[in-house]
């Protein structure tokens, strides 16, 4: 998958999230178990791993 990269959600739902449109990564309220990941006009999911863990998987993606 091209650009493309699967997380998991804190729920334990899949997601998949184009990395080229990603604006910026942050700590998720509640601890570094989570980040949330902001695309385009403000949108953003919440997935499972720490701020490094998930720009380090957007990066190879």
């Amino acid at each position: 998958m091209n650009g493309y990269v699967q997380f998991e959600t804190p729920e334990g739902d899949i997601v998949t999230v184009n990395a080229d449109r990603v604006n910026f990564v942050r700590r998720y309220r509640g601890g570094n178990e989570a980040s949330a990941i902001n695309f385009e006009k403000g949108n953003y999911v919440v997935v499972a791993g720490t701020i490094d863990e998930v720009t380090r998987a957007l990066a190879e993606g």
